[in-house]
């Protein structure tokens, strides 16, 4: 038995399971207890090492049951034996203080884990019909709930021979939906085999059909690693087990009047006709949506006046989850002047149709129609493998070449291969004033010999990053030349705030102070300067000063 309380006070000398040697005690009031560093009392020393510990600290150390089973004995940092480490066996934190120690374990537990130690046995798991019992103890092994290899402590059933992580019996939720799938997805102790192995729709990774993971009970091919799915980038948090699963009423975006007309919510005091193949080369006229030039693709045209858009801007739902956000984001046509927004992917300006959370996120969550377009498999033309959103972080863009770790479409064959946002959304072809033909995103020398210039700078164009090319002239022109900062702004007539730059002489920045080179100009006040401004960079230096 241990020491009670009236024996301690008695004993002069006391051998108690904490320390190797005999306390003898003193009735002086010391104060630097070496194992709560802090308090008054009585303490009881060990005359041949020179450990002082308070009577409360070692009735309290006494009073904690042991994890493991087996007597422990306090020890000081830097004073353990060479084969043990300086850690604590549950939260792995540094040990800068006296802790408890497992000899016959050769585990360490600090003061904290020794107050909040984790239970022994979880009787009624959220995930399993039998109780879980806790295995004190360093052994490597993988986890049935996440697939995840763990080094310590698992908790254990006998009766099924699984064994979980901790966290994962507290955290993994059952049931939840995420914005990679359109369905509900739950949580499986074991996926089960088939003839071809499960690829995780996150990461594109192999999911050991083994151990547990997410699957949709409506699409038998789709599953998620556990760990990917409960990612705070691809899960909102919210637990559905024992929530009804309802029916979304589904806010249709136009009201079909024939085959060929519609009533959109964004402009619902006209009428809109389809138009399968319209050409113009009036720059001005641009879809509302997306602010991308019509270039002879199917569209909507307003008979009264000159709205129009594409035919895909036009379906676009009211509502929809994306692999960008974790939310269900809402489609937002205002046209006020207030309007314009910065993309939370691409970083590009813009005052387009946009999808904007309205979840309460901290930060303005707000994504343009093109970034909000993108899915899975993403195809694009400078590269033969599909691309796929797999949360990897730290890549250099292969297009513009640029380090970046947020929104990278990244290519599961080639592991280098990576694009930002925005450069997978740039237009595949455009046309500018310099050439009379389309022009096309291109990369490499291709056939030219030499270096490549740009026609509009009149400087060297590096072919190691995109650029835009006329197959039949042979141009190689830089991207920021032909689009500018303003290209995905959409010039409203009666709310004139950019203009195209396409007059006989280009139109004088009055901030740079030199005439401007990209396709469209922003007027407007900025601070106490009014006039034309061309970039970016030259409107936020002048509301600076």
């Amino acid at each position: 038995m241990l020491s009670t309380e009236s024996e301690i006070e008695t004993r002069p000398n006391l051998l108690v399971p904490l320390h190797e040697h005999p306390l003898s005690c003193t009735e002086e009031f010391i104060y630097s207890c070496d194992f709560c560093n802090s308090r008054n009392g009585i303490a009881y020393q060990c005359t041949e090492c020179g450990y002082r510990l308070h009577k409360d600290c070692i009735q309290g150390f006494l009073s904690y049951p042991s994890p493991c089973g087996h007597s422990l004995k306090i020890s000081m940092p830097n004073k353990s034996p060479q084969y043990a480490n300086d850690r604590c066996h549950f939260c792995l934190c540094k040990l800068k203080t006296p802790f408890a120690r497992c000899t016959v374990c050769n585990i360490n537990i600090s003061p904290l884990c020794m107050v909040k130690q984790p239970p022994l046995t979880i009787c009624k798991p959220k995930h399993h019909k039998h109780s879980l019992t806790l295995l004190v103890r360093l052994v490597i092994f993988t986890c049935n709930a996440c697939g995840v290899e763990g080094d310590r402590n698992p908790y254990v059933c006998l009766q099924c021979n699984l064994m979980v992580h901790k966290d994962c019996i507290e955290n993994l939720p059952r049931v939840i939906c995420i914005n990679r799938h359109d369905h509900r997805i739950f949580h499986t102790f074991h996926l089960g085999q088939r003839e071809e192995h499960w690829e995780c729709g996150v990461c594109r990774k192999t999911v050991d059909w083994v151990y547990g993971a997410f699957k949709c009970s409506r699409c038998p091919n789709y599953a998620v690693h556990s760990r990917c799915a409960t990612k705070k980038e691809v899960w909102d948090g919210i637990e559905l087990e024992d929530v009804p699963e309802e029916e979304e009423e589904v806010e249709e975006p136009f009201v079909v009047i024939n085959e060929k007309e519609i009533i959109h919510f964004s402009h619902e005091e006209h009428v809109l006709r389809l138009d399968e193949n319209y050409v113009t080369d009036n720059v001005n006229m641009r879809c509302r949506g997306c602010v991308l030039a019509i270039n002879g693709d199917s569209c909507y045209k307003c008979v009264e006046c000159d709205y129009i858009l594409h035919k895909a801007c036009a379906s676009l739902p009211r509502k929809k989850r994306h692999l960008l956000h974790n939310h269900k984001l809402t489609l937002q046509v205002d046209e006020a002047a207030s309007s314009d927004f910065v993309c939370t992917a691409c970083r590009t300006y813009s005052n387009g149709f946009r999808y904007k959370c309205f979840e309460g996120c901290e930060d303005d969550v707000v994504y343009d129609v093109r970034c909000s377009s993108v899915s899975e498999p993403f195809q694009h033309d400078l590269h033969p493998h599909p691309l796929y959103w797999t949360l990897e972080s730290s890549k250099r863009c292969q297009a513009c070449g640029t380090e970046t770790d947020a929104n990278l479409l990244n290519c599961t064959v080639c592991d280098d291969y990576a694009l930002c946002m925005k450069c997978a959304t740039l237009p595949r072809k455009v046309k500018h004033r310099c050439d009379d033909h389309f022009l096309s995103l291109c990369q490499g020398v291709g056939n030219a010999s030499g270096n490549l210039w740009c026609d509009i700078c009149e400087t060297k164009t590096d072919p190691n990053v995109c650029y835009y090319t006329c197959e039949e002239c042979g141009l190689s022109l830089h991207l920021n030349c032909v689009l500018g900062d303003f290209y995905y702004v959409k010039v409203i007539p009666d709310q004139p705030k950019v203009f195209a730059n396409n007059g006989v002489t280009r139109l004088f920045c009055g901030v740079c102070e030199v005439r401007c080179k990209f396709p469209f100009i922003m007027w407007g006040a900025v601070g106490d300067f009014t006039g034309y401004v061309c970039s970016i960079n030259c409107v936020f230096p002048k509301a600076d000063k």
